[in-house]
């Protein structure tokens, strides 16, 4: 049992230390000579924007969401906004007529299909423009935050724009969880991007050619998970998708575990899903890193997820088990701090997984210092420890779900 426990521990712990490495290494090494990002000249050179606002009962966000958008630092004459109510049941479609003598909105009701493309294909058959995105109902954006993106399609080989996505505001322990999280996968982002493998067109605020429709067909239901459905269709067209790092968007996580929870089921599920659907591009030397390494990498740090999360937790019970066993015996006692520098672990494991919380670390600090430009608070840290037990729940949930071929639902 015990080389059971060790052979998983170390496994993950030394895949988990060189994929931080290969983002590290990634990063600093990286060359910007063929990623440089001329813009647009002048404004009446600027393309023609729809971003399409799909809300199903968003009564309390999607007034803040518009009104972003109608904030957004863009010609007017070139930006238009289509507000797809999905069948709401509460009062979504009454709010929006707010915006309904607004020249740039246009307000689209349909019968709800159990899910966002859906939405989004409905929306998608009314846009003339040349660049189309999509923006979640809950979530607002940085008022310079379009011109960031569309500035990369002045490149002729940039397909789809991926921005940087921020925690907006979190207040519950489950929210600030994330907006680590979201701040590292900035980071994360930005490296795939670098080496061509972003595999995720997320929701709020992607940008794509209108072109990369019309040629590849609409949005697929994908396992609920079209934004990432549609990014591997790209990347086995050849199609380029970019991370714009200055395009801020601000979006609500999930205020509690029941929540946070079913949305993690929904999209680690959903990435098992789409990429078996997909699975005859992998290893393909076409795709070069994103067949070869993302792809396959990430899905073996969710088996070996599956196989470490009982230790793990074996071993943050074991010590507590333990005092209160030693309390039982000999009762209560003030607890002692003297430190004995040969009672620190020499155990490899330890080691590892010290040095991969560096790069974690370091990703989080790029992440929020040079890519976000904010401060870097120590709170922030103790989630590094904390995250990883939630997520490895989540994880486990969704393999299961996946063998059982148990479908996640939308809402």
């Amino acid at each position: 049992m015990e080389f059971i426990k060790d052979g998983f521990i170390y496994t993950s712990l030394f895949i988990s230390l060189y994929f931080q490495i290969f983002l590290f290494l990634t990063y600093l090494g990286w060359r910007k000579d063929n990623n440089t990002v001329p813009g647009f000249s002048s404004d009446e050179m600027l393309p023609s924007v729809s971003i399409m606002v799909p809300c199903f009962n968003e009564e309390t966000t999607v007034v803040k969401t518009v009104e972003s958008l109608l904030d957004l630092h863009y010609p007017k004459e070139k930006l238009k906004i289509l507000v797809i109510d999905d069948g709401s049941t509460d009062t979504t479609w009454n709010v929006v007529q707010q915006f309904s003598t607004n020249q740039q909105v246009v307000l689209i009701h349909k019968k709800n299909e159990g899910s966002k493309f859906s939405a989004l294909n409905h929306g998608l058959n009314q846009v003339t423009t040349d660049i189309v995105g999509c923006l979640d109902a809950d979530s607002r954006v940085d008022s310079e935050a379009l011109r960031h993106s569309v500035a990369w399609f002045s490149r002729p080989d940039v397909h789809a724009v991926v921005p940087s996505m921020v925690i907006d505001s979190p207040k519950s322990l489950m929210q600030h969880m994330q907006k680590v999280e979201y701040e590292i996968s900035t980071y994360l982002r930005q490296v795939l991007h670098m080496v061509e493998s972003l595999y995720v067109a997320p929701g709020p605020l992607t940008l794509f050619r209108k072109s990369v429709f019309d040629q590849l067909g609409p949005y697929k239901e994908a396992h609920h998970t079209e934004d990432l459905e549609i990014a591997l269709r790209m990347q086995t067209h050849g199609m380029r998708l970019v991370h714009a790092t200055e395009s801020l968007v601000y979006t609500h996580g999930p205020k509690n575990w029941p929540t946070l929870l079913k949305q993690r089921i929904r999209w680690t599920y959903g990435f098992i899903k789409n990429v078996a659907d997909y699975k005859k591009y992998l290893f393909s030397l076409k795709f070069g890193d994103l067949s070869f390494f993302v792809l396959p990498l990430s899905l073996v740090s969710l088996v070996l997820i599956v196989g470490v999360f009982p230790f793990f937790v074996a071993n943050a019970l074991s010590p507590i088990i333990q005092q209160f066993i030693k309390w039982s015996v000999v009762g209560i006692q003030a607890p002692s701090f003297n430190f004995d520098i040969f009672a620190i672990p020499t155990d490899g494991y330890v080691w590892l997984g010290f040095a991969t919380l560096f790069f974690m670390i370091f990703g989080l600090i790029i992440g929020r210092r040079v890519i976000l430009k904010q401060k870097l608070l120590s709170f922030d840290l103790l989630t590094l420890f904390i995250y990883p037990y939630f997520a490895s729940w989540w994880t486990i949930r969704s393999i299961w779900n996946a063998i059982r071929s148990k479908k996640s639902t939308w809402r």
